[in-house]
């Protein structure tokens, strides 16, 4: 559980500041404002994907570990 939070907060994290990036390159270009709570809206689900990642490999990892452990006995 606590792998997936983190990985989540982490990859929202950083892809707010990716997008942030994307955007102000963008509109050094353009030379328009563009909407910046975009990389929030678009972060979102990118941070949701990477928690329930990170909690599904963690999760067979375990399990992998565990029935590996239980053989050696």
């Amino acid at each position: 559980m606590t792998i997936g939070l983190v990985t989540g907060i982490l990859c929202f994290f950083l892809s707010v500041a990716f997008l942030c990036f994307v955007l102000l390159t963008m509109r050094a270009f353009s030379h328009t404002p563009p909407d910046m709570t975009l990389a929030y809206k678009a972060a979102a689900p990118v941070a949701l994907l990477a928690a329930l990642t990170g909690f599904t490999v963690s999760l067979v990892r375990a399990v992998r570990g565990h029935s590996t452990d239980s053989r050696a006995n």
